[in-house]
């Protein structure tokens, strides 16, 4: 019996391990704190919902490699005609840091993301809590 479980771990973990290298690695940060009274940041990736982000917040996900539409709103469960959608090239084993941030404008104002580099990301990370979706 305990052949079995070794050998079942054993292929567990390799498992595991080999599709973390197949994947990239995303980081959605959010550090700053205005509005305070829209709620949490929508994020989405390909149109669909994979975190929401309160106030000085980030989330971590594993994504395939290949192109990917990034979007983030404050309302919603699905991404609006007008939202700021950024195209990334997810490769495997790399990882990305993409910032939601409000953006403020004359007229108007919106949600933004921005890929930041790693320097840039662990300055933020420490101060930042992490949502497990």
């Amino acid at each position: 019996m305990n052949k079995i479980l070794s050998v079942f771990f054993v292929i567990l973990v390799s498992n595991s391990l080999f599709a973390q290298n197949t994947n990239g690695k995303v980081y959605f940060l959010r550090s700053d704190v205005f509005p305070p009274l829209a709620g949490a940041y929508i994020v989405f990736i390909d149109g669909t919902v994979v975190s929401r982000l309160n106030n000085k917040r980030f989330s971590i996900h594993n994504v395939t490699p290949g192109a990917h539409v990034v979007s983030s709103q404050i309302l919603g469960n699905k991404p609006g005609k007008k939202v700021d959608k950024d195209k990334k090239q997810i490769e495997a084993g790399k990882t990305y840091y993409i910032q939601v941030f409000y953006k403020h404008g004359l007229f108007f104002n919106e949600l933004k993301t921005k890929e930041i580099d790693e320097n840039s990301a662990k300055k933020l990370l420490p101060s930042l809590k992490q949502v497990k979706n």
